[in-house]
Protein backbone atom coordinates (compact mmCIF):
# COMPACT_ATOMS: atom_id res chain seq x y z
CA UNK A 1 0.00 0.00 0.00
CA UNK A 2 1.76 3.20 -1.21
CA UNK A 3 2.00 6.24 1.32
CA UNK A 4 -1.17 8.51 -0.13
CA UNK A 5 0.80 11.66 -1.61
CA UNK A 6 -1.91 14.01 -0.78
CA UNK A 7 -1.96 13.07 2.69
CA UNK A 8 1.91 13.42 3.20
CA UNK A 9 1.96 17.13 1.19
CA UNK A 10 -1.02 18.04 3.54
CA UNK A 11 1.14 16.70 6.84
CA UNK A 12 4.16 18.26 5.32
CA UNK A 13 2.46 21.85 5.08
CA UNK A 14 0.67 21.43 8.50
CA UNK A 15 3.81 20.77 10.19
CA UNK A 16 5.40 23.75 8.32
CA UNK A 17 2.55 26.05 9.16
CA UNK A 18 3.06 24.34 12.79
CA UNK A 19 6.90 25.48 13.04
CA UNK A 20 6.27 29.25 12.01
CA UNK A 21 3.59 29.28 14.33
CA UNK A 22 5.87 27.46 17.23
CA UNK A 23 8.29 30.69 16.40
CA UNK A 24 5.04 33.21 16.15
CA UNK A 25 4.53 31.91 19.81
CA UNK A 26 8.02 31.62 21.20
CA UNK A 27 8.61 35.51 20.04
CA UNK A 28 5.04 36.47 21.43
CA UNK A 29 5.66 34.83 24.68
CA UNK A 30 9.15 36.13 25.28
CA UNK A 31 8.07 39.80 24.32
CA UNK A 32 5.63 39.88 26.39
CA UNK A 33 7.56 37.85 29.33
CA UNK A 34 10.50 40.64 29.02
CA UNK A 35 7.87 43.56 29.05
CA UNK A 36 5.76 42.64 31.99
CA UNK A 37 5.03 46.48 32.66
CA UNK A 38 3.82 47.23 29.25
CA UNK A 39 1.39 44.54 28.74
CA UNK A 40 -0.06 44.20 32.43
CA UNK A 41 1.31 41.01 33.37
CA UNK A 42 1.27 39.90 37.07
CA UNK A 43 2.07 37.60 39.48
CA UNK A 44 -0.53 34.97 38.28
CA UNK A 45 -0.64 35.44 34.83
CA UNK A 46 3.28 34.77 34.52
CA UNK A 47 3.13 31.10 34.99
CA UNK A 48 0.45 30.84 31.88
CA UNK A 49 3.27 33.02 30.03
CA UNK A 50 6.07 30.64 30.91
CA UNK A 51 4.25 28.30 29.24
CA UNK A 52 3.31 29.87 26.20
CA UNK A 53 7.52 29.99 26.14
CA UNK A 54 7.93 26.21 26.39
CA UNK A 55 5.42 25.46 24.30
CA UNK A 56 6.63 27.72 21.68
CA UNK A 57 9.74 25.78 21.44
CA UNK A 58 8.61 22.22 21.76
CA UNK A 59 6.20 23.57 18.28
CA UNK A 60 8.95 24.41 16.67
CA UNK A 61 10.74 21.50 16.76
CA UNK A 62 7.72 19.22 16.69
CA UNK A 63 6.64 21.46 13.71
CA UNK A 64 11.00 20.79 12.47
CA UNK A 65 10.22 16.60 13.59
CA UNK A 66 7.31 16.52 11.38
CA UNK A 67 8.50 18.13 8.48
CA UNK A 68 11.54 15.54 8.47
CA UNK A 69 8.78 12.52 9.06
CA UNK A 70 6.51 13.30 6.57
CA UNK A 71 9.38 14.11 3.76
CA UNK A 72 11.53 10.81 4.64
CA UNK A 73 8.66 8.74 5.78
CA UNK A 74 10.17 7.48 9.02
CA UNK A 75 7.62 5.60 11.14
CA UNK A 76 10.09 6.66 13.97
CA UNK A 77 9.39 10.77 13.38
CA UNK A 78 5.96 10.82 12.75
CA UNK A 79 5.17 8.33 16.54
CA UNK A 80 7.50 10.98 18.12
CA UNK A 81 5.23 14.01 16.45
CA UNK A 82 2.43 12.16 17.35
CA UNK A 83 3.51 11.79 21.24
CA UNK A 84 4.59 15.25 21.48
CA UNK A 85 1.79 17.05 19.57
CA UNK A 86 -0.47 14.93 22.76
CA UNK A 87 1.58 16.31 25.04
CA UNK A 88 1.45 19.99 23.71
CA UNK A 89 -2.65 19.47 23.08
CA UNK A 90 -2.77 18.55 27.42
CA UNK A 91 -0.80 21.38 27.98
CA UNK A 92 -2.21 24.37 25.53
CA UNK A 93 -5.57 23.01 27.76
CA UNK A 94 -3.80 23.88 30.63
CA UNK A 95 -3.18 27.47 29.13
CA UNK A 96 -6.54 27.95 28.19
CA UNK A 97 -8.02 27.05 31.43
CA UNK A 98 -5.12 29.19 33.37
CA UNK A 99 -6.82 32.36 30.79
CA UNK A 100 -10.41 31.11 31.58
CA UNK A 101 -9.30 31.20 35.22
CA UNK A 102 -7.96 34.62 35.66
CA UNK A 103 -10.90 35.70 34.35
CA UNK A 104 -13.20 34.58 37.14
CA UNK A 105 -14.00 36.96 39.92
CA UNK A 106 -12.31 34.94 42.77
CA UNK A 107 -9.48 35.53 40.66
CA UNK A 108 -9.45 39.32 40.24
CA UNK A 109 -10.14 39.69 43.81
CA UNK A 110 -7.06 37.89 44.59
CA UNK A 111 -4.82 40.25 42.31
CA UNK A 112 -6.72 43.41 43.99
CA UNK A 113 -5.48 42.20 47.48
CA UNK A 114 -2.30 41.53 46.64
CA UNK A 115 -2.06 45.10 44.72
CA UNK A 116 -3.13 46.35 48.01
CA UNK A 117 -0.20 45.55 49.81
CA UNK A 118 1.58 47.69 47.56
CA UNK A 119 0.19 51.04 49.55
CA UNK A 120 1.09 52.99 50.10
CA UNK A 121 3.53 54.07 46.62
CA UNK A 122 5.66 55.85 48.14
CA UNK A 123 6.79 53.25 50.26
CA UNK A 124 8.38 50.39 47.98
CA UNK A 125 11.44 50.21 46.63
CA UNK A 126 12.69 53.08 43.42
CA UNK A 127 12.76 50.48 41.26
CA UNK A 128 8.66 49.70 41.79
CA UNK A 129 7.93 52.85 41.70
CA UNK A 130 9.56 53.39 38.40
CA UNK A 131 7.39 50.51 37.14
CA UNK A 132 4.62 51.94 38.07
CA UNK A 133 4.73 55.12 36.81
CA UNK A 134 5.39 53.71 33.80
CA UNK A 135 2.41 52.20 34.09
CA UNK A 136 0.55 55.28 34.77
CA UNK A 137 1.72 57.11 31.56
CA UNK A 138 0.82 54.61 29.78
CA UNK A 139 -2.78 53.86 31.13
CA UNK A 140 -3.34 57.38 31.84
CA UNK A 141 -4.29 56.45 35.10
CA UNK A 142 -3.12 57.79 38.61
CA UNK A 143 -2.95 55.59 41.90
CA UNK A 144 -4.36 52.08 41.83
CA UNK A 145 -7.65 52.23 43.30
CA UNK A 146 -8.61 55.83 44.58
CA UNK A 147 -6.30 57.92 42.63
CA UNK A 148 -3.18 60.03 43.51
CA UNK A 149 -3.46 59.37 47.41
CA UNK A 150 -2.56 56.24 46.89
CA UNK A 151 0.80 57.24 46.95
CA UNK A 152 0.76 58.00 50.82
CA UNK A 153 0.13 62.19 50.03
CA UNK A 154 0.34 64.92 48.09
CA UNK A 155 3.98 66.08 48.37
CA UNK A 156 4.83 62.75 47.03
CA UNK A 157 2.59 62.13 43.89
CA UNK A 158 4.90 61.76 41.06
CA UNK A 159 4.67 64.02 37.90
CA UNK A 160 3.22 60.71 36.01
CA UNK A 161 -0.34 61.79 37.48
CA UNK A 162 -0.24 65.33 35.82
CA UNK A 163 -3.23 64.92 33.36
CA UNK A 164 -0.83 65.47 29.82
CA UNK A 165 -3.50 64.47 27.44
CA UNK A 166 -6.81 67.15 27.81
CA UNK A 167 -8.95 64.34 26.11
CA UNK A 168 -8.69 62.15 28.93
CA UNK A 169 -10.59 62.21 32.26
CA UNK A 170 -8.86 64.44 35.05
CA UNK A 171 -9.75 66.08 38.08
CA UNK A 172 -8.20 68.74 39.87
CA UNK A 173 -5.38 67.86 42.90
CA UNK A 174 -3.94 70.01 45.03
CA UNK A 175 -3.62 72.87 42.15
CA UNK A 176 -3.05 70.36 39.40
CA UNK A 177 -4.85 68.18 36.49
CA UNK A 178 -4.13 64.55 37.27
CA UNK A 179 -5.54 61.77 35.37
CA UNK A 180 -8.79 60.44 37.73
CA UNK A 181 -9.20 56.72 36.21
CA UNK A 182 -7.64 54.58 38.83
CA UNK A 183 -4.89 52.40 37.38
CA UNK A 184 -6.76 49.13 38.75
CA UNK A 185 -9.64 49.97 35.99
CA UNK A 186 -6.75 50.32 32.94
CA UNK A 187 -4.77 46.56 34.84
CA UNK A 188 -8.05 44.75 34.73
CA UNK A 189 -8.69 45.79 31.18
CA UNK A 190 -5.18 44.86 30.19
CA UNK A 191 -5.92 41.81 32.59
CA UNK A 192 -9.15 40.80 30.32
CA UNK A 193 -7.43 41.54 26.94
CA UNK A 194 -4.30 38.79 27.83
CA UNK A 195 -6.92 36.50 29.13
CA UNK A 196 -9.22 36.58 25.86
CA UNK A 197 -5.55 36.03 24.22
CA UNK A 198 -4.61 33.04 25.98
CA UNK A 199 -8.00 31.37 25.30
CA UNK A 200 -7.88 32.19 21.80
CA UNK A 201 -4.30 31.12 20.96
CA UNK A 202 -5.08 27.67 23.40
CA UNK A 203 -8.09 26.77 21.43
CA UNK A 204 -6.80 27.91 18.13
CA UNK A 205 -3.62 25.34 17.86
CA UNK A 206 -5.38 22.64 20.37
CA UNK A 207 -7.58 22.40 16.63
CA UNK A 208 -4.70 22.29 14.39
CA UNK A 209 -2.87 19.71 16.63
CA UNK A 210 -5.82 17.49 16.35
CA UNK A 211 -5.65 17.94 12.78
CA UNK A 212 -1.86 17.49 12.90
CA UNK A 213 -2.71 13.96 14.61
CA UNK A 214 -5.04 12.86 12.53
CA UNK A 215 -2.56 13.02 9.66
CA UNK A 216 0.96 12.08 11.63
CA UNK A 217 -2.00 8.97 12.51
CA UNK A 218 -2.99 8.13 8.59
CA UNK A 219 0.41 8.64 7.37
CA UNK A 220 2.33 6.12 9.72
CA UNK A 221 -0.32 3.64 9.37
CA UNK A 222 0.19 3.60 5.44
CA UNK A 223 3.97 3.68 5.97
CA UNK A 224 3.45 0.41 8.26
CA UNK A 225 0.77 -1.07 5.83
CA UNK A 226 3.60 -0.22 2.53
CA UNK A 227 6.63 -1.85 4.38
CA UNK A 228 4.46 -5.06 5.57
CA UNK A 229 4.64 -3.72 9.71
CA UNK A 230 2.57 -4.54 12.23
CA UNK A 231 1.67 -1.35 14.13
Amino acid sequence: MAVNRIIKILLFTFNFVFFVGGITILSFAVHARSNRVDYQITDDVLPAINLLVFVGAVTMILGFLGCCGAGREDRCLLTLFFAGLLALLSMMVAVGLLGALSRTETAQIVVKEHLKELLPLSGQPKDVQESFQQLERNGFCCGFFVGPLDWGNSTVVPDSCNCTDTSRNCTAFEGRQVYSTPCMTYLMTWYDRLSNTLIAVACGFSSLMILGMVFSSVVCFQVCAKKGSVI
